[in-house]
């Protein structure tokens, strides 16, 4: 390699965040919106404009390039992708932080989604959540969280259809320490025992097998794809809409002028959703935090002469981060020079308009 591109390669370079999504995508998103008489100013106006900061103590480091969002979450799908993320990457450093890298076996997150006969996609949310317990509980799974979600993915405007997502880490507690469990589970047994499950409170017959999902990933050595599996926990029910309508273009809701009116009022009614709420269970509660702890703590035992004879109980260092502790520390490293890790000065130094140098790269995941 010559000279000159070695010092290419070694000059600070802008530090770009994910847009998320691209402007042609962003103008046919606003434009689906038009069509159903949506008022979309702001959607339209979401990251055309940037501003940049530079090190407080060196110019010449690397400048950071921040996008003036809308902030219109539950609407824009950039925001709604963006607060997913954020919310994400907390979790996953909250985890990564307190227990992956305390472990002397690989954390795995294991995602699971369970379905339903058609028959009972209207099922009362309770009695699924019920259900859901049962199911963990046979698979002495003691460390998860579900999302109950309403809409089909691949499909947002249709008819009910009530799922949950499931995300576990395969560890429990025995005589008081935090053991490696199972993480790859018999997907035949684990339809088996949902089927069970189903035909016991709910009354009825399955024919057939049940839908059911599994796959896992080392939250250490696969962070994006556990970071995926998060984020789409926190998603906004209009993420499944743009994906629809303007990413993949598996439908368009929108192609005959007769079925706009019944389309507009169904968008209404998916942006005035809540977001599908995520509930964490056994280990990962707070009420059950002070025990959790105390199971990562483990005794070191010193001997004499060989023998088991314990002298004294030791404690290791061992600090437990809050959840705003995280988010305090991402919020402080997005604010810090890249090269050095001075701050960045509070006022930006260059204002301008997008153009179009740093679009998403679009990347899939099985959900």
């Amino acid at each position: 390699m010559s000279q000159m591109c070695q010092t290419l390669l070694d000059a600070p370079q802008d530090i770009l965040p994910n847009r998320w999504v691209t402007l042609e995508e962003q103008k046919e998103w606003c434009e689906f919106l038009g069509k159903l008489n949506l008022n979309t100013p702001k959607l339209v106006w979401c990251a055309t404009e940037y501003e940049k900061y530079q090190c407080a103590v060196t110019h010449s480091h690397s400048k950071k390039v921040h996008y003036l969002n809308c902030g219109q979450r539950g609407l824009c799908p950039r925001c709604s992708m963006s607060y997913a993320r954020k919310r994400a990457s907390i979790m996953y450093k909250w985890i990564k932080d307190n227990i992956a890298t305390k472990l002397d076996f690989d954390l795995k997150l294991n995602q699971i989604v369970l379905t339903l006969p058609k028959e009972l996609h209207y099922m009362d949310q309770k009695l699924f959540a019920k259900m859901i317990k049962q199911f963990m509980n046979k698979f002495d799974i003691d460390s998860y969280g579900y999302s109950i979600q309403n809409r089909h993915s691949k499909d947002p405007l249709s008819g009910k259809y009530v799922h949950a997502h499931l995300l576990s880490l395969n560890m429990r507690k025995v005589d008081g320490k935090i053991v490696k469990s199972d993480y790859f589970f018999d997907l035949d047994k684990m339809r088996k025992v949902w089927k069970e499950i189903i035909e016991k409170n709910c009354g009825i017959i399955v024919e057939g097998n049940v839908n059911l999902h599994s796959e896992y990933a080392s939250v250490l050595n696969e962070p994006y794809k556990v970071l995926h599996n998060f984020a789409y926990l926190y998603r906004y029910p209009i993420q499944d809409l743009f994906n629809v309508q303007a990413r993949n273009h598996s439908i368009n809701y929108v192609q005959k002028d007769a079925i706009r009116k019944n389309v507009a009022s169904k968008v209404r009614d998916l942006i005035g959703e809540k977001k599908p709420r995520i509930v964490w269970c056994g280990m990962l509660t707070s009420t059950k935090r002070k025990e959790l702890i105390e199971s990562m703590l483990h005794l070191k035992q010193a001997t004499i002469d060989g023998s088991n004879t314990i002298l004294q109980f030791e404690r290791p260092e061992y600090h437990w981060k809050s959840m705003k502790e995280v988010e305090k520390e991402i919020d402080i490293h997005s604010k810090e020079c890249r090269d050095c890790g001075s701050p960045f000065e509070r006022d930006p130094y260059e204002r301008g308009m997008y153009q179009g140098n740093n679009e998403p790269v679009i990347m899939t995941f099985s959900d």
